[in-house]
């Protein structure tokens, strides 16, 4: 990972000229590769001498597709005095703070015990996704802080908190207020996916609202290629989201993200998860997920139509080959916005659909198979939301 660094030059012919330093990675090594480690960075650079504000433009601009910065105490300020945390996890705290510009952003201050592979992996994704509906990166900086390196992570300030807050706050949603929500989490998505990512942590806490309720997919600490045979070998995710294939141990692939989809239109309905137990037991979560009997015949669903409910059977299906890509489910009759012809136009009708969502109910298997190591699985902690340290909030199955 390129380092760079900036100063302004005194005494030279113009007085606001700066000089702009990239130290590139030694022998490609990342961000251990770096002078962070107290290892010597590369003995070759580039130093660019650039005019006016148009150093601190350039400067930013590296620093979203990816540089390692220091200045981040230079470059943003507390939004206010006092306490400017918005949210706290075992390896992280977020501040509230503002840029130059005036923008609020959100930084995430890792405690020194950040793993710093994910943190790699999570820049690496971030830069190349950046778009409609993923949350905006404005860079990664290090510092020195008690002779040990914390790293620092610069996003967008989500104006409307996270998902998870909404539901819990203002109570389950209409199809009408759920459909735009959940269409742009697709199309965010989609484009995890489109560019070979898997995001494999879609849960409510990780989709972010932006002023008008525009959802933002966050939190990419287990983000990975799905060519990264070792990364895709790995079971993780978060207990109620996962879905069954990761539960089980079986080869999965990007679809393990509309899984975790499907739950979140569940919840946005309903304000429950479809397979949690009443204690908060991962482990006894993971079995129903396994089971993966969803019941649609039951308030509020069974006053929805039939189109939103073929949808969730769709995504909260067992076998992710018959489970809709984001692709697919975005060309989805529902949510295209297309009613039902005679949506409760009698009650027969009603009473038929329920018989024959009984029928085509997804079976579980015979008896209970709990997936391998299920009792290690903990629950989520998620008092840092979206911006949590990278696997914080995640838990491990391996």
């Amino acid at each position: 990972m390129t380092e760079v660094s900036w100063c302004a030059v005194k005494g030279g012919p113009h007085a606001d000229m700066f000089l702009v330093a990239l130290i590139p990675p030694m022998l490609g090594g990342g961000i251990r590769g770096t002078s962070v480690n107290g290892m010597p960075a590369a003995t070759t650079g580039w130093f660019i001498l650039v005019q006016g504000c148009e150093a601190l433009d350039f400067v930013d601009m590296l620093s979203v597709r990816g540089c390692l910065r220091t200045d981040l105490d230079k470059t943003f300020q507390l939004a206010r005095d006092g306490d400017c945390s918005i949210g706290e996890g075992a390896y992280a705290t977020v501040y509230h703070m503002r840029a130059p510009s005036g923008e609020n952003v959100a930084v995430k201050q890792m405690n020194h015990t950040a793993d710093l592979e994910s943190i790699e992996r999570e820049v690496s994704a971030l830069v190349e996704l950046q778009g409609d509906n993923i949350i905006g990166f404005r860079g990664l900086f290090w510092k020195m802080e008690m002779e040990q390196v914390r790293f620092s992570s610069v996003f967008d300030l989500a104006s409307g908190g996270d998902l998870l807050y909404k539901v819990l706050h203002l109570g389950g949603m209409s199809e009408a207020a759920a459909r735009p929500l959940f269409k742009g989490i697709l199309r965010g998505l989609h484009r995890i996916h489109d560019h070979g990512f898997v995001h494999r942590d879609v849960k409510t806490e990780n989709i972010l609202l932006q002023s008008g309720d525009v959802p933002m997919v966050a939190d990419f600490g287990l983000a990975c290629r799905t060519t990264d045979e070792q990364q895709m070998s790995r079971r993780c995710g978060s207990a109620g989201f996962v879905a069954p294939e990761v539960c089980l141990g079986t080869p999965y692939g990007n679809k393990v993200d509309t899984f975790g989809a499907g739950v979140i239109l569940y919840f946005m309905l309903s304000r429950e998860l479809p397979f949690s137990s009443p204690d908060r037991d991962s482990a006894a979560t993971m079995r129903k997920t396994v089971k993966c009997n969803l019941h649609l015949q039951r308030p509020p669903f069974d006053s929805m139509t039939s189109r939103l409910r073929n949808i969730l059977r769709q995504l909260i299906c067992k076998n992710q080959e018959d489970r809709l890509t984001a692709a697919a489910a975005l060309d989805h009759s529902w949510i295209a916005g297309r009613s039902d012809k005679t949506s409760g136009s009698s009650s027969k009708k009603k009473e038929r659909d329920k018989v024959m969502e009984t029928l085509l109910a997804p079976l579980g298997p015979p008896g209970e198979f709990p997936p391998p190591d299920a009792s290690q699985a903990q629950p989520s902690d998620s008092s840092a939301g979206a911006y949590a340290a990278p696997g914080e909030i995640q838990p491990d199955f391996q």
